[in-house]
């Protein structure tokens, strides 16, 4: 028995249903779907063509799925508006989409589709930065789409969780993938997330029984859907994806499960035919072997009297590759081809997107941030002041935040201790799976008016999520800015205490260089807590580098307000220990993107970030004992950097060296350092970090043996400062290469 037909009869055994539960669909209604079925054929069809003449450089499509799509689109029609759904198609959805979108009054459609196959300056989707199909329609409730398949599944069980977490309880997403993606991680990461928190989203499995050249047998290990999705306490259904009415009637009763229960449930959607091959990259030519849904369609449509005999596809004896000498298409697929026609050449007419476009929706615009200056020395600790960003972002931004042992536990490292008791629902353990955390944080960043607020236990395991990392930096410039993620990943980071290999990682090397992100790495509690708020109010991605070392600490300016006396500063300590909120003012805010001048100097500038800044300190405090004025300054923000207070500041003292955590070969120095050279050339300058070795030890003697120290900062000062200079206070000139690259 084939692994389609064992699924099939295990699942419509475990959903039973009432067939006639479903609303029938008018004759309007069979007729529209009709013809949306013939325009999307005629669309994908032209494109094969123009494939064939090499016309189109990459095309990906879907035909043979224009049946299951609209029954699909006009089933959920009955349940849902867009304001209560959430769907992350894949490719070969483009029918379902153009049916749900015509449905609810969503125009253009395949007009915009073609908009983005040519790389048109019109495309509303992407603005010629995305291939065909990727699309993003907020209008209809289409999330954005992205090229790896399978992670639609972890953002629609993501928005499904922001609608649980906005108490919305009649609302449904659903993430489509094909059977080829079902051997993804990602299947399994969602799955899980669906089962464990009870989330009302449909996983559809479209099955046409081949991924790109992969047979089932070949890279498909589940061999029952039904029983997959059962073992994780998931209802399953199953149609047959060639059958109108299967397909309707089966979706009806899926989605009203989930959208009455609040439940999930997998969607089998079995034996769908591939009529073009996977893509223009693979068999193009129309593969006439397999029985057409859309010709099965209209001939049922002519039984039951909606349409007429000259009205429907029908197939022909022809020569060649092309669909369209083997069929005559009838008057309404014919109508709906001369429209086709008429917005290719509108589409090819249209202008292409200029070059200096590319710059345009890097990021979102920053908020506006004036920082209040700050005195004294604070008493709160760095793990209360994020808990306190994060109590305020939880209270009056909409915030959510989950993570690995966070909410009872109160976080490995006591950030998030506390939260659960004042915000249930709103603070929640996650299962041990960082994609799935990641995953879940982007899909429910997606919904206007929440924030996501990911926690990763250690820095390392969020290498496991570096997809998700990927994409939350490229969608906003992906989608011309349209969409965007409110996620702020925090995550602790460095070594520190014997933690080890997976303990210990820095990982702003990985991270910095992924376009598109916000990358934070506070040095105090005023930091953290500042530029946790202005994440916020960024709404956009931003990851957030907490150094393990400064989690107990109690380092920069005091917030205002805060105690001076002895037995209060004392009982604040008392509290926060115990996992109590301190009382920081909403209203405090750090800039991005703007660095601090830790200790003014006029002898050689010392950039760091992180606990680094602190290593930094010891070594100006060293170095002014022998007369050295050191010049500390904390970048905050990783990316983007404050260049020009680094270039200001070494242009003066005519020095520069480089400290961090990470290493510094193919490390985050040599960027800045980099850049520092470009604006001043022959700037004596060193780039350190750590030891150049696979990982951090155990034991705490080769810790340190490996780490940062202040000694290495004196010693690289040291070196900057024998190089004779003509500028500046210390001077700068034409530097040897050996200060560049040791």
């Amino acid at each position: 028995m084939s692994v389609a037909q064992d699924t099939d009869s295990a699942a419509n055994g475990a959903a039973a249903f009432d067939p006639s539960a479903a609303p029938e669909p008018t004759t309007a209604e069979l007729i529209q779907a009709y013809r949306v079925a013939g325009r999307s054929r005629s669309t994908e069809e032209h494109i094969v063509r123009l494939v064939n003449r090499g016309e189109v450089k990459f095309a990906i499509w879907g035909p043979g799925e224009e049946v299951h799509g609209t029954a699909t689109a006009l089933a959920l029609s009955k349940l849902v508006k867009p304001d209560r759904f959430g769907l992350v198609p894949h490719y070969r959805s483009g029918c379902l989409c153009a049916m749900w979108c015509e449905l609810n009054g969503v125009p253009d459609f395949t007009l915009n589709v073609l908009r983005q196959q040519f790389s048109r300056d019109t495309d509303v989707m992407s603005r010629g930065r995305q291939m065909v199909y990727h699309l993003d329609i907020e209008a209809a409730g289409i999330l954005p789409v992205q090229s790896p398949v399978g992670m639609q599944l972890g953002k629609a069980a993501g928005y499904a969780l922001g609608f649980k977490l906005k108490g919305v309880n009649d609302a449904l997403t659903i993430g489509i993938v094909g059977d080829g993606t079902t051997a993804e991680g990602d299947m399994h990461d969602t799955m899980n997330a669906i089962s464990v928190w009870s989330l009302p989203t449909i996983v559809m499995v479209t099955d046409n029984r081949i991924a790109i050249s992969t047979t089932p047998e070949q890279g498909r290990g589940i061999e029952s859907f039904a029983a997959y999705a059962e073992s994780f306490g998931v209802k399953a259904f199953s149609c047959d994806g060639r059958d109108f009415w299967d397909v309707y009637r089966t979706t009806y009763a899926c989605a009203k499960y989930v959208r009455d229960e609040q439940k999930p449930a997998m969607l089998h959607v079995h034996d769908l035919p591939r009529f073009n091959g996977h893509s223009s990259a693979a068999e193009t030519t129309f593969d006439l072997s397999q029985a057409d849904p859309i010709i099965a369609f209209g001939e049922e449509l002519v039984k039951r009297g909606v349409l007429e005999e000259a009205d429907v596809l029908k197939r022909i004896e022809g020569k060649g590759a092309d669909f369209f000498v083997h069929h005559d298409l009838g008057r309404l697929m014919g109508q709906e081809d001369e429209q086709v026609r008429g917005w290719f050449a509108q589409v090819k007419s249209e202008p292409e997107p200029p070059e200096d476009s590319i710059f345009e929706h890097i990021r979102a615009p920053f908020p506006e941030v004036v920082e209040a200056p700050g005195d004294g020395t604070t008493n709160v600790t760095y793990a209360g002041a994020s808990r306190a960003a994060i109590d305020h972002i939880i209270t009056s931004k909409g915030g959510a935040t989950w993570g690995q042992d966070i909410a009872k536990l109160g976080g490995v490292m006591q950030a998030t201790a506390g939260l659960l008791d004042k915000h249930p629902g709103k603070v929640f353990d996650a299962p041990l799976n960082e994609p799935l955390i990641v995953g879940t944080a982007c899909g429910a960043g997606l919904h206007k008016d929440l924030i996501s607020l990911p926690e990763i236990q250690f820095g390392d395991y969020s290498l496991n999520a570096f997809h998700w990392l990927v994409h939350m930096g490229n969608l906003y410039w992906t989608t011309n800015g349209n969409s965007n993620f409110a996620t702020i990943l925090r995550t602790p980071v460095d070594p520190f205490g014997g933690g080890a290999v997976y303990h210990s990682m820095s990982i702003d090397g990985y991270f910095a260089p992924i376009p598109g992100l916000v990358i934070v790495m506070p040095s105090t509690s005023w930091d953290v807590y500042g530029l946790l708020m202005t994440a916020a109010d960024y709404r956009g991605p931003v990851v957030c580098l907490e150094p393990k070392w400064m989690y107990r600490q109690a380092l920069g300016p005091a917030f205002p307000g805060e105690p001076t006396e002895a037995g209060e500063i004392k009982a604040l300590k008392r509290h926060i220990m115990r996992g109590g909120i301190p009382d920081i003012d909403p209203e405090h805010r750090v800039p991005f993107g703007k660095a601090a001048v830790r200790r003014p100097g006029n002898d050689v500038t010392i950039v760091a970030w992180g606990r680094a800044v602190w290593t930094a300190m010891e070594a100006a405090a060293t170095l002014a004992e022998q007369g050295v004025d050191a010049e500390v300054i904390d970048l905050r923000t990783i990316v983007p950097p404050d260049m020009d207070t680094v270039v200001e500041s070494a242009k003066r003292t005519g020095r520069l060296v480089v400290a961090a955590e990470d290493r510094s070969f193919s490390g985050f120095v040599r960027t800045i350092q980099g850049h520092a050279v470009e604006a001043i050339p022959g700037l004596p300058t060193r780039a350190i970090g750590q030891k150049d070795i696979p990982g951090i030890a155990q034991s705490l003697k080769l810790e340190n043996a490996t780490i940062l120290t202040d000694r290495d900062i004196v010693a690289a000062v040291r070196d900057v400062l024998e190089v004779r200079g003509t500028g500046g206070s210390a001077g700068w000139s034409y530097v040897a290469p050996r200060y560049f690259i040791s």
